[in-house]
């Protein structure tokens, strides 16, 4: 039987004042330009996940009047505005609905990580060939992707979303479980103006890992 492959981004609208608030919230930035800058983030993730070899593709989107700019954005993926609740509650309905439509693995990404990039994304459904649970770890204690075999929504229910602690309790979730877990390499999430430097210092010398982002950021610093 063939294995489906599927990936869901979560991701909210790209607007001033709604995205990536926490870059313009030192003063150093306006809410526009931090938009400017999620627009970027979101375009480089959608390039990464068309460029992997999954089979279906789906975009979740909040909040849900912004059904029209992401049909304008990802055409050509399945969308479907995220469930209500917390992180937890939108992840596990994300994998419910990839599984029940007969994904085999599936993998869930935000749009934080411009860099991700289709490798990352190919080497978590590969490592769900011989394992159930894959994460990504991030830099400040999140994960940037995680990918399951089978549906496992107590992974998710009463974490310490938001803070340095969930990457450290999923995994104590899986290992309780008696899941079998595997790391990807750590990346940054892009959330702070201290994970922004480095992954601007990252593009400078390599601006196709995000290159609508390396662009978005030169023009901040007034390059044309």
């Amino acid at each position: 039987m063939r294995h489906v492959n599927a990936l869901v981004v979560l991701a909210k609208a790209p607007r001033p004042g709604l995205a990536k608030t926490r870059l313009a919230a030192a003063g150093r930035r306006t809410l526009e330009q931090a938009a400017q800058l999620a627009r970027a983030f979101l375009e480089d993730t959608l390039a990464s996940v068309r460029a992997a070899s999954v089979e279906r593709r789906w975009l979740g989107f909040t909040p849900e009047d912004a059904a029209g700019e992401f049909a304008e954005r990802a055409p050509d993926f399945e969308r479907f505005a995220q469930a209500r609740g917390d992180l937890g509650a939108r992840i596990a309905d994300a994998f419910e609905r990839a599984f029940a439509a007969g994904a085999a693995r599936a993998v869930v990404i935000g749009s934080d990580a411009p860099q991700l990039g289709a490798a990352r994304i190919e080497s978590a459904l590969a490592e769900l060939g011989r394992c159930e649970l894959v994460l990504g770890p991030a830099r400040d204690g999140g994960y940037y992707l995680i990918g399951l075999a089978r549906p496992r929504p107590e992974l998710f229910e009463g974490l310490a979303w938001s803070t340095e602690r969930v990457l450290a309790q999923t995994l104590e979730r899986a290992a309780a479980a008696g899941l079998r877990a595997s790391l990807l390499d750590e990346l940054d999430d892009i959330d702070g103006d201290a994970e922004l430097a480095r992954l601007e210092d990252q593009l400078v010398r390599a601006p196709q890992l995000a290159p609508a982002t390396a662009r978005a950021l030169a023009e901040l610093r007034g390059e044309r």
